[in-house]
């Protein structure tokens, strides 16, 4: 069942969280370890049936995912229209399918307040192609769906370049899209927080 956090909520939302807990933000995520963590003790049992990893353990143990909001954005968010002053997801949107996609950005518009700022990182398809090596397409076929993840959610279902990602951004209602510098843009605390620097960053405003 989808817990709610009390409102008021943080002025800012962050989709695709996992173990990136960004202060001052509301950190949404659909990790079953947020669920693991609501449950006494289920961490160090997982540990020690061999099913959790140390490093995980101690991010349990340090409360990690017990500030992470349940979301998933590919159904309607629990928020009220312009709750929200930005919004950030980073190589979230190339684990969903095209429609979720753009319904994850519809939301997201949604929820934004007039002017607010959605910014959004993710693989650059461009570049991606450009590393394409015909002795050794196998390996990056693998690189660029992500084969290896055992689960659905963390593959990818699709890969976007500038003019794709601003042309669904687009769709979802804003009423610009821009490329941005890696750590540069409106989007409040870039410039300390982002990682991944060789992806495509792009900001959309309401």
């Amino acid at each position: 069942m989808m817990q709610k956090p009390s409102a008021p909520y943080p002025p800012y939302l962050h989709l695709g969280c996992f173990d990136k807990i960004l202060e001052g933000w509301l950190n949404c995520d659909i990790t079953p370890h947020i669920r693991i963590a609501r449950i006494p003790g289920l961490a160090r049992l997982l540990h020690g049936l061999g099913l959790m990893t140390s490093d995980r353990l101690l991010q349990h143990d340090t409360g990690v995912f017990r500030t992470v909001q349940y979301l998933d954005v590919t159904r309607r968010f629990p928020f009220s229209d312009e709750t929200f002053q930005a919004a950030y997801c980073s190589h979230l949107l190339e684990h969903l399918r095209p429609e979720g996609a753009e319904y994850c950005a519809r939301e997201v518009r949604r929820v934004l307040k007039a002017g607010g700022v959605f910014r959004v990182c993710v693989p650059d398809l461009d570049k991606i192609i450009r590393d394409y090596d015909p002795l050794h397409s196998e390996d990056w076929c693998a690189k660029i769906l992500e084969s290896g993840q055992s689960r659905d959610k963390n593959r990818h279902h699709w890969m976007y370049n500038e003019h794709s990602l601003a042309a669904l951004l687009q769709r979802a209602g804003f009423t610009r899209a821009n490329r941005r510098k890696y750590r540069e843009g409106d989007c409040p605390g870039i410039a300390e927080f982002e990682m991944r620097p060789d992806s495509l960053f792009m900001e959309a405003v309401k």
